[in-house]
Order: C-alpha cells, then sequence, then structure tokens
C-alpha cells in the first residue's frame, strides 16, 4: 500500500523566541482544527492499537483521532471523557513520546515520525474547553456511598473524577489555598498553565465533586473523624519533599531543591514577572 501521508508530524505554531523571552506564557501554541485534522490522517487506524496499550489509562486513541479526522470534534471530547479526566493537562505534559507516541506503528515505519497523539488530544481538550459552557448534570449519587480523597493533585483529581462518574459523593481536602497539587506548584507556567488547570479541577466540580481548600488532615480535620463520615478515604499526597543526596553545601542559604524552587516561582507568582 502506498503511503499517501508525510513522514513528519504536522508543524504546531510555537510562541516566537524573540517573544517568549520576555513572558513566562506557554510557549507552544497548539493546533488549529485544520492543523489536527490534517495531522490525524497520518494514523492507520491500526486493528490492534498498539498506542493504546502504552496509554496509562487506556484511552480509545485512534477512536478520537478518527473522530478528529471526520471532522467530529464533540465526538473526539465524548471519546476522551470516557477514559481520563485530565485531557488537557495529559495533552501538554504526559510524556507521549515513551508512552503512546513510542508504540505507534507510524512511528516504527523507517523515517516516519509517529503520529502527535498527545498534541491531538490537547487539541480536543482545548476546543471542548473553549466552546460555551453546558449546563453539567451532576451524576446521579447513589447509594454506593460517600468517598474523601486526601490531595488534589493528579491522582486524588483522577480518582475523585472517575468515582464521581460512577455515582459516588466524593469530597477533596486540599492543604493548600488551592486545588491543583503538583499540576499547579510543581510545574512551570510555560509549560502548563494554571488555566488549564482550573478549567479541568471545574469540569470535575460540574460532576458533583466538591474540594475543600486549606484542610490539613491531622489538624484542621483528623483521619478519625473522616473515617466516621465517609465510607472510604484514598489518600493522595504525592511527594512534596525533595530527596538530597548529601552533597556538602546543601543546608546553604540559597542553595534550593528543584521542587522548592518551582513552588516558591508558582506559589509566589513569580511567572508574573515583570508584572508583579
Amino acid at each position: 500500500m502506498a503511503v499517501t501521508f508525510s513522514k513528519w508530524k504536522t508543524p504546531i505554531k510555537e510562541q516566537d523566541p524573540g517573544v517568549r523571552r520576555s513572558n513566562f506564557g506557554e510557549v507552544c501554541l497548539g493546533y488549529s482544527v485544520k492543523e489536527g485534522m490534517k495531522e490525524s490522517e497520518r494514523c492507520l487506524q491500526c486493528k490492534t492499537k498498539p498506542c493504546v496499550a502504552g496509554c496509562p489509562v487506556a484511552i480509545d486513541i485512534p477512536g478520537f483521532i478518527k473522530c478528529i479526522r471526520d471532522g467530529d470534534m464533540a465526538g473526539a471530547a465524548e471519546v476522551l471523557d470516557k477514559y481520563t479526566n485530565l485531557p488537557a493537562v495529559c495533552g501538554r505534559v504526559c510524556p507521549q513520546e515513551t508512552q503512546c507516541e513510542e508504540l505507534c506503528t507510524v512511528g516504527k515505519m523507517p523515517g516516519f515520525e509517529p503520529v502527535a497523539i498527545g498534541k491531538l488530544e490537547r487539541l480536543v481538550a482545548d476546543w471542548k474547553y473553549a466552546q460555551e459552557k453546558a449546563k453539567t448534570a451532576n451524576a446521579p449519587v447513589s447509594a454506593k456511598g460517600k468517598v474523601a480523597v486526601v490531595g488534589s493533585g493528579p491522582s486524588g483529581l483522577t480518582v475523585a473524577g472517575d468515582l464521581a462518574k460512577k455515582g459516588y459523593e466524593v469530597t477533596i481536602f486540599e492543604a493548600l489555598h488551592a486545588a491543583g497539587g503538583v499540576l499547579i506548584y510543581g510545574i512551570p507556567e510555560f509549560r502548563l498553565p494554571k488555566s488549564i488547570v482550573k478549567m479541568e479541577i471545574e469540569a470535575m466540580q460540574d460532576l458533583g465533586v466538591k474540594i475543600e481548600c486549606n484542610a490539613v488532615v491531622g489538624k484542621n480535620i483528623t483521619m478519625q473523624e473522616i473515617m466516621e463520615e465517609f465510607d472510604a478515604c484514598y489518600i493522595a499526597v504525592g511527594a512534596g519533599a525533595p530527596h538530597f543526596q548529601g552533597v556538602p553545601g546543601t543546608t546553604l542559604n540559597g542553595v534550593y531543591s528543584a521542587s522548592e524552587y518551582l513552588t516558591r516561582i508558582n506559589l509566589m507568582h513569580g511567572y508574573e514577572f515583570p508584572n508583579l
């Protein structure tokens, strides 16, 4: 069979280096729908779907890409919603090059790049959030029970969203002043804008997920109180504390771990420079 598509991924727009050197805005600007449709034509729609095996949440990747190819963006969004609660986040920061794209059949062809699966996922998510927000009916809360989630990072948010879709009543307890965990304080603004994380979280709240910020479990509320009120508790506190290697000088003033450095910049809005 003759190959009729490009060997290379469809080029994606980025901020001009002369512009981005003076701001912390997102560098990658994403595909337009037209560009996404062009890239989606590179997908072979393999019956074996090897890319799905490389996805941690087993998204029907050929399924949502086919919808893009057919111009059915709403259908593509519906497919993603069945598998992931964080498509706009994952489309930006997941290491697709070592997951789904690494197993892409097109990428296995000599001289060919894999389909830009991550960029297409981002396109669909961004398209969905750009539409006029439809009134979302909360998932019906059944007699399945109440679940507490401690921590609102990617793990906690994923569990909360999945449980809400199944009809559970979910409450997230977050120690910081805003939900998002490492998505908010551990990733630079130019890589993952805070506004994107906020939209993903609001989508979960539309499903009925409750979020209590400034709630330090063990101080504001105890685990005993949580287990008395809820039927189950999922603990997703993350790995916020760094592990130093004992290198001399690490305790000196001005020496920061990578996590502390990013946390300071993000929580103190350093990315708003020079408009602080």
